[in-house]
């Protein structure tokens, strides 16, 4: 995905974030060495930044794939969560970082936030630049920017979380990302935030259907038992 080499299910910490940093960071740790899950997903308002940490110091640094992500809606903003990300994970550098939870008709004004990144790009304290939200037209709009190489966005068979525009448009707007514009992809919420976890097989096969756009899944658990039932579905 955007020239990194990531696993194609993706362990979001946001569900692991009332453990034990040591608990946390081996649940993450057990994910890769068991399942081969090497993308971790994080943030900063998560509260799940500790267990990540925690993780780091029993793997080598260049065997996972981090993701985290600011809110930051000026460049100030942008440069001190980039900057307390990596003091907080004890890293030299962070894979993917995210513009989060654009909102529709923010785009414009968050230009120099993504100047920012594409800074630190530069000076490789992050690999990939990227850009998540629930809005079809914000990753409609996203897929024609350049220096965006990765989008992310909810995508399940209720359309749930998904705002300004229906789910056939959210399809189409990965589908423009991915195959016209060559961006990576990654999916959230494909258990609708919970509301779908009563039969997580249709809703797993149902968003795998559409791998020709997706390169990862992002798939919150809280538990090893949780993942290894995903992977079955999912393999």
């Amino acid at each position: 995905m955007a020239g990194i080499e990531v696993s194609q299910v993706c362990f979001g910490t946001e569900h692991i974030t009332q453990a034990a940093p040591e608990f946390g960071g081996a649940l993450l740790a057990e994910a890769m060495r068991l399942y081969g899950v090497n993308f971790w997903d994080t943030d900063n308002s998560y509260g799940s930044i500790t267990q990540v940490a925690a993780a780091l110091k029993t793997v080598d640094r260049e065997d996972v794939v981090i993701a985290s992500k600011t809110y930051g809606k000026t460049a100030e903003e942008a440069e001190y969560d980039i900057k307390r990300t990596l003091a907080e994970l004890c890293t030299d550098y962070v894979d993917i970082f995210l513009l989060h939870e654009v909102a529709a008709g923010s785009l414009p004004a968050l230009m120099p936030a993504l100047s920012v990144l594409l800074s630190a790009k530069d000076a490789g304290v992050v690999r990939s630049v990227g850009l998540s939200t629930h809005s079809v037209q914000i990753l409609s709009d996203a897929a024609e920017i350049d220096g965006i190489e990765i989008v992310c966005a909810p995508l399940n068979y209720k359309g749930i979380q998904i705002e300004e525009g229906t789910l056939d448009a959210m399809l189409g707007a990965l589908d423009k990302a991915h195959n016209k514009h060559d961006k990576g992809v990654y999916v959230i919420k494909t258990l609708g935030a919970g509301e779908l976890a009563s039969d997580v097989r249709r809703a797993l096969e149902w968003v795998l259907q559409y791998k020709d756009r997706i390169d990862v899944y992002n798939i919150g658990v809280a538990f090893l038992s949780e993942m290894r039932e995903n992977l079955e579905i999912i393999k």
